[in-house]
């Protein structure tokens, strides 16, 4: 039954869809996602009312035109749904405000892009870049184009105190798809600080488990170069954005992350993490 969204729900797979190529990458993604973990699938269409600029009569018409999308997609995603239960609503207001106060109620959030940028063309995927640095559950960036041989899950390593809950994300990825994980700590900072970033991340991924085996690799560029290139050729690419305990609304991305998913070339999630105040040594 198609309706507005009255019941929290407080797992599952939260899908910002639009009736476009580009979501249904998205849905998909879900779908295959959910098959696995036995989450649900929701999909939440957002009309814009361009921040409440469009009058009542526009806002009834939007609301039909909603449904009929909401109901195509719902279609859509059933078909390739099979067991993994699969809902839709929608609403009217700001996209990307919507999808990220309602992703808090669950386990993660994805969309759909047609942007794939490169750092020798043109930086695209603004709205998901709004996604990323509001919402307080990972986000799924999926392009539309994503196909031919993959490996690898490549995860981000920064060193910042509380990035455990990344590096734990990326082994969950890593475990669940069969792949290899790959750590990367970019030339950023000193040899020392990366080399002691990637110890303790490869020392916590090897507790943790990963079969198709473990990979470190420091790179000569920065961290958002490094990861969006090798995006093109891994089934997942993680980045973790630091926040605030209790934090909500927008917070910024860093370039890092931003450089990820202004250029990504393939999917990218995007993990929240919460920044630990770092214990000094001196007491």
């Amino acid at each position: 039954m198609l309706c507005r969204k009255e019941l929290l729900v407080a797992t599952g797979i939260l899908v910002g869809v639009d009736g476009s190529i580009a979501s249904r990458a998205a849905i998909i993604w879900a779908i295959e996602q959910a098959r696995d973990t036995g989450d649900e699938v929701a999909l939440l269409l957002v009309v814009d009312d361009e921040w409440g600029a469009v009058g009542a009569s526009a806002i009834t018409e939007l609301e039909s035109e909603a449904l009929a999308i909401a109901a195509r997609e719902l279609e859509f995603a059933r078909e390739h749904a099979a067991e993994v239960p699969v809902t839709a609503e929608y609403s009217i207001g700001s996209p990307m405000l919507a999808l990220a106060s309602e992703a808090a109620d669950y386990a993660a959030v994805a969309i759909g892009t047609h942007k794939v940028g490169s750092f020798n063309g043109l930086a695209l995927g603004t709205r998901a870049m709004q996604l990323a640095a509001m919402s307080p559950v990972p986000v799924s960036i999926v392009p539309v184009a994503s196909g031919g041989h993959r490996s690898g899950v490549v995860v981000g390593v920064s060193g910042a105190p509380g990035e455990e809950a990344v590096v734990r994300t990326a082994v969950a990825e890593a475990q669940r798809r069969n792949q290899p994980l790959i750590l990367v700590r970019a030339n950023d900072t000193s040899a020392a600080v990366s080399s002691e970033a990637l110890e303790r991340a490869g020392e916590l991924a090897e507790r943790l488990g990963v079969p198709a085996g473990i990979t470190h690799r420091r790179a000569s560029a920065s961290a958002g170069e490094t990861l969006a290139s090798m995006s093109g050729r891994a089934v997942l690419t993680i980045a973790g954005r630091p926040t605030q305990a209790g934090a909500r609304g927008f917070r910024p991305l860093g370039r890092t992350v931003g450089d990820l998913v202004m250029n990504l070339g393939g999917p990218v999630l995007i993990v929240p993490f919460v920044l630990e105040r770092a214990v000094s040594s001196n007491r």
